[in-house]
């Protein structure tokens, strides 16, 4: 297991602080244009959170299938990153166009918050809205009023359709929320805490 602190420190935390800003351009630009802070978010921390968001969507098993795909079909030969992209939905036999053109090509940043929260006796529905464009899962860490805790993920195909919000529906009354996780970034965490 990968210790979460070594992500924080060389993945998530850094594409945080950069998103948003001047250094924060698509994945896709050429590397002969980007400063330091942008070459390595675009070089390691954007595209790996690209990739296991791309296997969360699609399974191991879905995932590799493409990875292989690609790999058998370009070994050896000269490929472009839309070669990838094409591989990746033929082999996992998926079309996850929408995701790769708003992880790789375009800008916006990660951002997701509790919205509402109805709350009754035995259930609890919470809203859960995409502020930023950029599609991220959803983990939302929920502490119920009799002390039972459950985390609930949903991968970032929820966003799949350009919707804007998602609604949960909870078994109980809750004590607290806290939405994220060491590997999804969100540039406005002030929005992801709900204590009654």
């Amino acid at each position: 297991m990968i210790d979460s602190s070594i992500v924080n420190e060389y993945g998530v935390r850094p594409y945080e602080q950069a998103a948003g800003t001047e250094a924060d351009l698509p994945i896709i630009t050429l590397t002969t244009q980007q400063s330091g802070v942008t070459m390595f978010i675009n070089s390691y921390p954007k595209p790996a959170m690209g990739y296991l968001f791309a296997m969360d969507m699609l399974g191991e098993d879905r995932f590799y299938q493409g990875l292989h795909h690609y790999i058998n079909t370009w070994k050896g030969k000269h490929p472009i990153p839309n070669d990838f992209f094409y591989c990746m939905n033929k082999g996992s036999k998926t079309d996850l166009n929408w995701f790769w053109k708003a992880w790789f090509f375009d800008n916006g940043v990660p951002d997701l918050a509790i919205d509402k929260v109805i709350s009754a006796k035995k259930s609890t529905r919470v809203i859960i809205r995409s502020v930023g464009t950029k599609p991220v899962p959803v983990d939302l860490n929920v502490v119920y009023a009799d002390g039972r805790t459950e985390r609930i993920h949903r991968s970032a195909a929820v966003w799949e359709k350009g919707e804007r919000q998602i609604e949960l529906k909870l078994k109980g009354a809750v004590k607290e929320m806290s939405l994220g996780s060491t590997w999804v970034p969100d540039v406005d965490k002030s929005n992801n805490l709900y204590k009654q």
